[in-house]
């Protein structure tokens, strides 16, 4: 049996469903996702004739926030980020589903890390657009590092765009259908993956290029993205560092956006220092995806987020980014003048 496999039905290792969790729609949905992915675990596991001795799904918020302990020395947020961290390395599998048009940077830190460890990552999809970019014809699901991080895809979004019944009723049973038919793809999906799990996969782990760092500052999807990298580029390379620059969106077909993602990918991968590029209202979700990735490695990676506003709860939850994406780097750089001070020069 396998080990994984194992230790969900010993109650050690439940199925971890990432959700939004800043609001009460996100919990709300995230929650009714949970139950389907616990009904499709049950009914896998019965299957199979097993019998589970524990919890079978990992929802943070409710599991972590409601019982967190910090350690000496811990604020409340570390501790979170520790316990979350810890399922997701013990967990049999990863589900989450990403939606609106900006995704979560704390959902897609933790899609990055289960991929980096070598979990099935399921990811869910909701919306009912897709995403055409300007000089590729064929229209694209989701962002390419995000889609190269995942071993399946659900594609749930269908919705009526137009021609709607304005009878409020009406209108609200076909939402209810929506979710019901979410869910039930779900649980399907789930009971699969535990009737024919594939295992923990054998994750790459190449040596680092001494002396190479990599800015992850989007893909060069928006302009400004590129100019900012520009100038980071200069202040690293005056420093003695070998720079690359992740620039996937200047693709001009979609073989060559899904090659450049994977160059992008192993440029990353393969460097000394990582920047990741944290402005924005929410972080970029692929820079997250590869934050999380290189963290499972254990690689070293600097977060530029010069953002003057903070997500706050009060002194406990008083963060510039997701707590996942900032106890996650191991510096927070506030401004680009203070990077090459903050990196220092490459020990070649």
């Amino acid at each position: 049996m396998d080990p994984r496999l194992k230790r969900l039905i010993q109650g050690q290792g439940p199925l971890y469903v990432a959700t939004f969790l800043f609001e009460h729609t996100g919990r709300y949905y995230g929650a009714r996702i949970e139950h389907a992915c616990f009904q499709g675990l049950r009914e896998g596991l019965e299957a199979l004739g097993l019998h589970p001795e524990g919890p079978l799904t990992f929802l943070p918020y409710r599991d972590s926030n409601g019982v967190v302990v910090p350690q000496p020395g811990e604020s409340l947020t570390q501790a979170i980020y520790r316990i979350d961290t810890e399922r997701i390395r013990n967990s049999f599998a990863l589900l989450a589903p990403i939606y609106h048009t900006q995704y979560d940077g704390g959902i897609s830190f933790e899609v990055g890390y289960a991929a980096g460890i070598g979990l099935p990552v399921i990811l869910l999809l909701s919306n009912y657009f897709q995403y055409k970019h300007d000089h590729i014809a064929e229209p694209q699901r989701l962002p390419p590092l995000l889609e190269l991080l995942a071993d399946d895809v659900l594609c749930e979004g269908d919705f009526p765009f137009s021609g709607l019944d304005p009878d409020p009723q009406s209108y609200r049973e076909l939402i209810e259908a929506a979710f019901e038919r979410i869910e039930r793809r779900v649980r399907e999906v789930v009971r699969e993956l535990v009737l024919n799990y594939p295992g923990q996969r054998v994750v790459p782990d190449p040596p680092a290029r001494p002396g190479y760092a990599f800015l992850e500052f989007g893909g060069g999807e928006y302009e400004y993205q590129l100019i900012m990298a520009e100038r980071a580029q200069r202040e690293l390379e005056a420093l003695g560092w070998h720079v690359e620059t992740a620039r996937r969106y200047e693709a001009n077909s979609n073989d060559s956006l899904r090659l450049g993602a994977e160059q992008d990918f192993q440029n990353a991968v393969t460097s000394e220092l990582i920047v990741t590029f944290g402005d924005g209202p929410d972080m970029n979700p692929e820079s997250g995806a590869i934050q999380g990735y290189l963290r499972a490695l254990g690689r070293k990676v600097v977060l530029y987020c010069s953002s003057t506003t903070r997500l706050y709860v009060g002194p406990e939850y008083d963060m510039r980014r997701n707590l996942m994406l900032t106890h996650s780097a191991d510096q927070v750089v506030l401004r680009l003048a203070d990077l090459a001070s903050a990196v220092g020069s490459p020990a070649l």
